[in-house]
């Protein structure tokens, strides 16, 4: 009887034996397989790992896709993989390919927003990108940025929209990516930038957020030199304390369509809520998305006694209490050029 039990486990190791050689054939064939040519795979939001291994051996990435499920499962993929889209460079091994999707590695794109757009400039920047799965998003992305109830959901009750709160800087956006996936990236964003301001010490003013930000995207367009951001608060805020109009151009031309790059003596006296020529005080809100510089002059103005500025043709401005000094400085600077000039 000892014999016969001696000869089955001998029997029963041999097979275990061969079972592991025949195993560890199979693994050590799958990490030498290579794939042969760069690939991209679109994983989408909550594709079975089975799905996802189908998948990746139709498309070429990997050789063995039951060794792939099987070892994915007991490593735990199934319940950890990232949507989006991989891009698997040619030469990967199965065990690179795992590596990849845990890690969740997907292909990011560069998308910078510049200081100073608005809703439809970050929207037109937007198409024909390579992370945008439907090329109707921009349109999509721009209603939803315009709609006062996605400003007040997100935080900015009484906002007319999300225009100021689109932080402008440079992003990496992973496909696909949808309108309310960027919105979130982008006021996700301006909220870090703002509790950073917050935490360099209290604003020079009792101006609430939707106030600060209006000021600031005004600071952003009227800028040439980036010096001269806090005085051009300064002169804004004087004039808000004395009650006179801003009578700032951007203004004008935030709130007229199709503007062709002319200011026309009807548009000044056109009576949109944002022309600050017409109306006193900020107008209802942002007329662009201002960077972290105006932001900050908004909140720490220069102590001036300022009242207009006129530019003087080389990106900078002639600044000036009274309105005698201004006429003065447009004479100089902008008459004499040929131009006529408005007083602010």
């Amino acid at each position: 009887m000892k014999a016969i039990n001696r000869i089955f486990s001998a029997v029963l190791l041999a097979a275990i034996l061969l079972a592991a050689i025949a195993v560890s054939a199979v693994y050590i064939g799958a990490t030498r397989w290579h794939s042969p040519a760069t690939v991209e795979v679109v994983i989408e939001p909550g594709m079975a790992l089975r799905t996802i291994t189908t998948k990746l051996a139709a498309d070429g990435v990997i050789g063995t896709p039951r060794l792939f499920e099987v070892v994915g499962r007991a490593r735990g993929l199934g319940r950890s993989l990232k949507a989006g889209t991989y891009e698997f460079p040619a030469g990967l091994t199965m065990p690179d390919v795992m590596r990849m999707l845990a890690r969740g590695q997907v292909k990011q794109y560069a998308f910078t927003v510049i200081e100073g757009w608005t809703v439809d400039e970050i929207a037109k920047a937007l198409e024909g990108q390579p992370f945008l799965a439907d090329p109707e998003m921009p349109k999509r992305f721009a209603a939803l940025a315009k709609n006062p109830a996605q400003a007040k959901a997100m935080g900015f009750a009484g906002a007319p929209s999300l225009e100021g709160f689109l932080f402008p800087d440079t992003y990496l956006l992973a496909k696909p990516l949808s309108e309310a996936n960027l919105v979130k990236i982008l006021v996700d964003r301006f909220n870090e930038v703002w509790k950073e301001l917050q935490a360099e010490g209290p604003a020079d003013n009792a101006m609430g957020l939707l106030d600060i930000v209006t000021l600031a995207s005004i600071i952003e367009k009227e800028t040439g030199d980036p010096s001269e951001r806090p005085m051009i608060s300064s002169v804004f805020l004087n004039r808000l304390e004395k009650r006179m109009p801003l009578q700032s151009d951007p203004t004008i031309i935030y709130g007229l369509p199709g503007f062709d790059g002319n200011i026309r003596k009807e548009d000044i006296t056109h009576p949109h809520p944002y022309n600050t020529y017409v109306h006193p005080g900020l107008p209802p809100g942002p007329i662009a998305n201002p960077g972290k510089a105006s932001l900050a002059a908004a909140l720490h103005p220069s102590r001036t006694d300022y009242l207009f500025f006129v530019s003087r043709k080389d990106g900078t401005h002639e600044f000036t209490p009274t309105l005698a000094e201004h006429m003065i400085a447009v004479k100089k600077y902008q008459l004499n050029g040929g131009n006529e000039a408005k007083a602010r």
